[in-house]
């Protein structure tokens, strides 16, 4: 799993390059999918930058993207390690010009995540961690260092730009402080290094959206749940959709009293 580490951060880095030169065009393709969610040609020059690297650096091992069609539960439920990839993770921020969006890369071993790549273009850093060997940030200029997560004197709440805070406060026992940020993915690299302390999303997203997300938070010392605290699955439904879900820093903070958990019934 360690060799595909450098591949994989390698990789994230020149779908990120690609991305970053759609960015700057007058024309960035904009489009709207199936679900009604957009897409861009950002999004789909990511992806097949991922899928042709992957296919170089493990072809024995299937993919799952967001911007591929999803085979049927029948077809992969066998599947004992898969990629999973948000080539773009925050195409909102991205047609929004905020910076914050993100390229996942996520190996998923039994269906749990065990290694997580999750690079920030528009900032020049990567994020990424495997199972057992801690997570780590490092800067384009190829400086890392191991981070973790930690709590401050006042609870932190990563919150969305564009989400009505009224939609997650309500499930919060606590004061708290705001942090803004695009993406899902980078919401929960900020909670693993420490700056921020707990992420709700309340709303729909897939299980690209926390692959990455979940061992680099898990390595870094914090965890991801369901909105009643229980564990996120992988690849065990027909539908890719994820529950809404918790991201959680240090565990000094007691989070079964601070959160209200609730539930969501995916279709």
């Amino acid at each position: 799993m360690q060799s595909y580490l450098e591949p994989c951060i390698a990789l994230a880095q020149r779908a990120g390059e690609a991305i970053m030169a759609i960015y700057q065009a007058d024309d960035i393709g904009k489009k709207e999918k199936s679900d009604h969610t957009p897409v861009t040609a950002a999004d789909l020059a990511s992806n097949e930058i991922l899928m042709a690297g992957l296919a170089e650096i493990a072809p024995d091992i299937p993919v799952m993207s967001e911007e591929t069609p999803i085979p049927p539960l029948s077809e992969r439920q066998g599947w004992q390690r898969y990629w999973l990839l948000d080539p773009m993770d925050g195409t909102g921020e991205f047609i929004l010009e905020s910076g914050d969006f993100a390229v996942n890369i996520a190996l998923i071993e039994n269906n749990h995540p065990v290694l997580g790549v999750i690079y920030w273009p528009s900032q020049g850093l990567t994020y990424y961690a495997s199972k057992d060997e801690g997570a780590f940030k490092r800067s384009d200029s190829g400086e890392s260092k191991r981070i973790f997560v930690s709590p401050r004197e006042t609870l932190t709440l990563a919150v969305s730009r564009r989400q009505k805070l009224e939609a997650v406060s309500q499930y919060l026992n606590s004061q708290f402080d705001t942090v803004a940020l695009g993406s899902c993915s980078l919401k929960a690299c900020i909670i693993a290094e420490g700056k921020a302390d707990c992420f709700l999303r309340v709303g729909p997203t897939g299980e690209w959206d926390t692959g990455a997300s979940q061992i680099i938070v898990e390595e870094a010392g914090g965890c991801i749940t369901d909105a009643e605290f229980n564990p996120l699955t992988y690849n065990r439904r027909e539908t890719t959709e994820n529950p809404d879900f918790i991201v959680m820093g240090h565990p000094d903070w007691q989070w079964q009293k601070l959160i209200s958990p609730h539930h969501r019934t995916i279709e």
